[in-house]
């Protein structure tokens, strides 16, 4: 039995359709990314948070620098509905998720780890509302919540950040889900190839 062109070149894109599938289908939820923290109203506070799938929950490090004054408790939230902008602008979202409070070190540095149970990374970063994380300045008695001095927007699946800019773990980055149906895609042209060559 012989194969003409078209017929060789239509198994040869159905061999390379079914691979790309295939290769998609590998992709996975990243299991962790890592945002930026920068400073808000001229603080000079600046830092990294860390977002990690872990067994029953999310944990959230947050790593900082810059910080004034050693000894001070620094509290921090997951505010829901709202971005860093918007708290900037004096228009703050509200508390949805509070984290561990960060203390203030000899250096300027500060870190907290919380585990935030019951959620998912990929809860956090959907699309339903927009979230920031939030440090805040000193607590002052009687002044109520501090201002923020450090901030940084968790991004949504919608803008294509999440699985495409991040620093993530846990799934195949997108360069690699192109490369690996590409090559698959010419060993099966090839094939196909030998196989008309076989069968003449």
């Amino acid at each position: 039995m012989m194969y003409g062109a078209k017929q060789s070149a239509g198994i040869a894109l159905c061999l390379g359709l079914l691979v790309f599938l295939a290769g998609s289908a590998l992709a996975k939820e990243p299991k962790s990314v890592e945002l930026q923290l920068t400073p808000s109203r001229d603080s000079g506070v600046s830092g990294t948070a860390t977002l990690k799938d872990v067994e029953g929950g999310v944990k959230v490090e947050l790593n900082m620098k810059g910080l004034p004054k050693a000894g001070v408790e620094h509290i921090n939230h997951i505010h829901g509905g709202g971005t860093c902008a918007d708290d900037r602008a004096g228009r703050t979202a509200p508390v949805t998720i509070p984290l561990n409070t960060v203390v203030a070190e000899a250096d300027g540095t500060g870190s907290a780890t919380t585990t935030v149970e019951d959620v998912s990374l990929k809860k956090l970063l959907g699309d339903d509302q927009h979230r920031f994380i939030l440090l805040h300045d000193k607590v002052e008695e009687g002044q109520g919540v501090p201002p923020g001095i450090s901030c940084a927007d968790l991004p949504q699946k919608s803008t294509g950040t999440t699985f495409d800019n991040l620093p993530t773990s846990g799934g195949l980055p997108p360069v690699v889900l192109l490369v690996i149906p590409s090559g698959l895609l010419l060993v099966g042209v090839s094939s196909v190839l030998v196989i008309r060559r076989l069968i003449a």
